[in-house]
């Protein structure tokens, strides 16, 4: 089922954000008259086809990796029979300049439309979103040398607010590569205290790390039962979704890190839990079982998992976002600018070797993504499509041949020059686009195979 679900969200997101940059090359072409061959989302053998009236085709491909728009006069011929539908039909090559980069730029623009609408529905609806507090502090690790604890809660880094836990690993990958200092300003029982944290060539090697994780942090996550294992300790002694565990054996019990860390001590023991439950305080007595960890020890357990209803938690704990339609615009705007710098720094510091090439990821990489997204719920997985289409209408942008941003290139020759670009240069150019952007995807392939192995 798990293999299923991700092919199908993989096919949905790559159709999706494939299929809108296609369309905005289509709806401009349509929009100055261009005559459109055909409308092809994937590549090989055709799946269906279709035609409409102004003899355009229609089809989608079974391999769902790319797509392309066909236009009169881009190195292609007809049939005589349809010869009478091309009479009076305007070419691609018949365009001005200024129509064609218009068509070759609606792609891309495309692609960053649907992040603004994505950015902006989420707004709208609503979201909730883990506050900046720490849950947990790993050993040895850059936080706890800092003294940074459990609870403290993260309010800036470099400067800039911190409000949700997504926040602190947006800021700190906009270090990635760096050396220096990062700045951290974090409130502890009420005072606020300053660290500056160094740094050298931060997360820039192969095997990299979520930023949380380099500085050695976690978000904090109350000790809230989300659901019971089936005949679990939990479940046979009366315990219930939703409780609060306040302490065990007498022991306060402040995350669900520290919960399961304490549980993981007591393997086969008798425990007394005190929970709340719909504000009241409880006393339940169990045996806990136990499992055997990847280490070989006996490791103690009840039979609960973590809370991911929002909902359920203290209000402090959660970040509720929702704007009226007007803000709600004004959010996917912000949201898709900050998401497109990123990515521009992080693409930057890439081709200058600050950051590793070994973290440029393929079709696998994306797929498996996709299928964690799609299982983690529709906030996760649109916010996802959201960070791809941005992904793609940057890459398209590259000046490249072949690429939207190679097309733009030579269309700005043209125009400086006066005269159309010859012949030549368009087809070793083109042959030179090909070379470069099957040798990147061969490389993001090959960096799927080997996070595989």
């Amino acid at each position: 089922m798990d293999v299923f679900q991700t092919i199908f969200s993989f096919i949905v997101l790559i159709s999706l954000i494939v299929g809108i940059h296609e369309l905005g090359h289509f709806l401009t072409a349509r929009y100055f008259g261009i005559h459109v061959l055909k409308f092809k989302i994937g590549f090989g053998k055709e799946l269906f086809t279709l035609k409409d009236k102004k003899n355009c085709t229609y089809s989608f491909g079974i391999l769902p990796l790319g797509g392309y728009v066909q236009m009169l006069g881009e190195n292609n011929t007809y049939n005589e029979e349809d010869g009478h539908f091309m009479e009076n039909k305007k070419s691609y090559n018949e365009a001005s300049a200024g129509e064609r980069a218009a068509v070759t730029v609606a792609g891309p623009v495309a692609n960053f439309f649907l992040a603004i609408c994505i950015y902006s529905f989420l707004s709208f609806i609503g979201t909730m979103q883990l506050s900046s507090y720490v849950g947990e502090v790993l050993p040895n690790s850059i936080a706890e040398e800092s003294g940074i604890k459990i609870k403290d809660k993260i309010l800036k880094i470099d400067q800039q607010k911190v409000s949700t836990f997504n926040d602190i690993n947006l800021i700190l990958s906009k270090r990635i590569g760096d050396t220096g200092s990062i700045e951290v300003i974090y409130s502890s029982e009420g005072i606020n205290n300053t660290k500056y944290i160094s740094i050298n060539n931060w997360l820039s090697e192969a095997d990299q790390k979520a930023p949380n994780l380099e500085l050695g942090i976690q978000p904090y996550i109350p000790p809230i039962v989300g659901s019971l294992q089936d005949d679990g300790p939990a479940s046979r002694y009366g315990i219930e979704e939703g409780d609060l565990i306040e302490s065990i054996n007498g022991k306060r019990i402040s995350s669900w890190q520290g919960l399961s860390n304490i549980l993981g001590q007591l393997p086969n023991q008798l425990l007394e839990l005190i929970i709340i439950r719909e504000q009241q305080r409880l006393t339940i007595m169990l045996e806990t079982s136990s499992f055997t960890s990847q280490d070989g020890t006996e490791k103690g357990r009840i039979g609960i998992l973590a809370s991911n209803n929002l909902k359920q938690w203290p209000a402090e704990y959660v970040v509720e976002r929702k704007e009226n339609l007007f803000n709600a615009f004004i959010t996917g705007l912000v949201d898709t600018y900050k998401y497109t710098t990123l990515i521009i720094h992080s693409i930057g510091k890439m081709m200058g070797g600050s950051i590793s090439a070994d973290n440029l990821g393929g079709p696998i990489q994306i797929s498996v993504l996709a299928g964690s997204a799609a299982k983690a719920g529709y906030v996760t997985f649109l916010s996802m499509i959201a960070l791809l289409s941005i992904n793609l209408g940057l890459l398209n942008l590259l000046p490249i041949p072949i690429l939207d941003g190679g097309q733009l290139l030579m269309i700005a020759m043209e125009k400086i020059k006066g005269s159309p670009v010859s012949d030549m240069t368009v087809e070793y150019s083109m042959r030179i686009g090909i070379v470069l952007v099957v040798s990147l995807m061969v490389f993001a392939f090959a960096n799927d195979i080997a996070r595989l192995i």
